[in-house]
């Protein structure tokens, strides 16, 4: 007599091998949601320079977001701007250097831990995310990641006070986008 509860050979064995890629398949996504290093991170950029550093003209027209709501469009010549078209955004025309720069800002004190919004049960380290070009090697997207963690030093302490903190990643902010980069010359 067979129990309701009993499952077949076939019907255990797809059960078990459905529930090993389930897991496998979270492993791999954990895996691939951690922030690269900052020597990667690095290494990555110093790869785009040279590649921007190698283009084959020197005159362009770089049209931005920055941040989000608002839009730049610049010619820049010999890396620095001499025409703007538009700039409703809070900061000056940019150019492809100078968002160099500012990657190297955001990413100049990697192992420096902030406190998390709602104190310091959650501290968090904050970097930029930058996608490069794959042809020109100029930043395309720069974004500011926060990677928290739990503050081990006072954690007991609060959880008995208040509960667990959620240290949860937030997402990444955009900073900048480059919307269109067209060589003039």
């Amino acid at each position: 007599m067979n129990a309701p509860f009993l499952l077949s050979p076939v019907r255990r064995a797809l059960l078990i091998a459905t529930a090993v890629l389930l897991a496998m398949g979270m492993a791999a996504g954990l895996a691939l949601a951690r922030p690269s290093s900052p020597a990667a991170r690095a290494a990555a950029q110093r790869e785009a320079q040279h590649l921007w550093s190698t283009r084959p003209f020197s005159h362009y027209r770089l049209v931005v977001h920055a941040p989000s709501w608002c839009k730049i469009d610049a010619e820049v010549e010999q890396e620095r701007v001499v025409k703007v078209f538009q700039n409703s955004c809070p900061v000056s025309a940019l150019t492809v250097s100078g968002l160099f720069e500012y990657v190297d800002q955001m990413n100049q004190d990697p192992d420096r831990q902030y406190c998390g919004p709602n104190g310091c049960e959650c501290v968090e380290q904050r970097f930029a995310q930058t996608e490069y070009d794959a042809t020109l090697g100029y930043p395309r997207a720069i974004r500011v990641r926060r990677q928290r963690s739990a503050n081990w030093d006072g954690l007991w302490g609060y959880v008995l006070q208040h509960g667990l903190p959620s240290c949860l990643n937030p997402p990444d902010t955009d900073v900048v986008t480059v919307v269109s980069l067209q060589p003039l010359s």
